[in-house]
């Protein structure tokens, strides 16, 4: 992994961060998370007809297979953040994801990891469960939110494979591949989350939007500026590494909920956290 591969994953790890914060800290996260949606969708929009980013034929399984799993993290993400705060539910998923991912990769990717970044892998693993789970807390953690948390993680794991192997398919043949596969994911992924928030908050969703379109147009800038930095990250590294070393946001996030959200952090998360860092770190170097 180079330098530059480094510098985009930890940039979009703080971005990815971010966004979540924006979700759990709205006023409602459905909402907040439909309109974050709707403009990354809106943003997918403009820069497919001003780049004129038409994929092949042959590329559309690729992208509405990426947004489907994108969706379906997505749903499942909002539906953690009702039950659980920001630190507890983004470390949870974000370290289920890499143990998955570095077990599949191999087969499924080709991606075979050296033993040295299965060290630094599971360095990040171990700060983010010691930051997750603290001792005598995990009795009274909810389980709602912690089962919701870890099928998150899993679909975290599912999308980061999938799009592995994506945009090193289309990258080849299709010009900025990386910024069109970007677009069309975020098209994708915005039906279904705007078809269930319809239902389930009907009659909300304008008025919502008229009060916090800032918010949502902030939040998708985000996201997909993100999302863009990780498929650039994929096509020039391998998987694992880019996973785990992404793995930084719960860091970022445990800060921002603690200062910005006014969650709980804890003396005892604090090393945890270091670990999380030093973890991801050892990934730059261990390539």
């Amino acid at each position: 992994m180079t330098t530059l591969v480094a510098l985009a994953v930890l940039l979009s790890a703080l971005l990815h961060a971010s966004w979540n914060a924006l979700v759990k800290g709205g006023n409602d996260g459905w909402l907040t998370g439909t309109l974050i949606s709707f403009f990354a969708a809106a943003a997918g929009v403009v820069a497919v007809i001003a780049l004129s980013l038409w994929p092949a034929p042959h590329h559309w399984p690729w992208l509405i297979g990426s947004g489907a799993l994108h969706a379906g993290y997505f749903i499942l993400l909002m539906c953690a953040y009702t039950y659980g705060d920001l630190g507890k539910v983004y470390a949870i998923a974000r370290g289920t994801a890499p143990l998955v991912i570095v077990a599949l990769a191999g087969p499924l990717v080709g991606d075979v990891p050296s033993w040295k970044e299965v060290a630094a892998i599971l360095v990040v693993v171990t700060g983010v469960v010691t930051l997750t789970f603290e001792p005598g807390k995990f009795a009274t953690a909810d389980a709602r939110a912690v089962i919701l948390a870890l099928l998150t993680g899993s679909m975290i794991a599912a999308y980061s494979l999938f799009d592995a192997v994506g945009i090193r398919t289309i990258g080849p043949e299709l010009e900025l591949a990386s910024v069109a596969y970007g677009s069309w994911l975020m098209i994708f992924t915005a039906i279904p989350v705007l078809t269930i928030s319809g239902v389930i908050r009907r009659g909300r969703i304008v008025p919502y939007l008229r009060a916090n379109a800032l918010q949502g147009a902030v939040g998708g800038g985000i996201g997909v500026a993100s999302y863009m930095l990780i498929l650039f990250a994929f096509a020039n590294a391998s998987v694992a590494s880019v996973a785990a070393l992404r793995e930084t946001g719960v860091v970022f996030a445990a800060l921002i909920g603690t200062f910005v959200l006014g969650e709980r952090f804890g003396k005892r998360r604090i090393p945890a956290a270091i670990l999380v860092a030093l973890g991801a770190g050892a990934v730059r170097f261990a390539a």
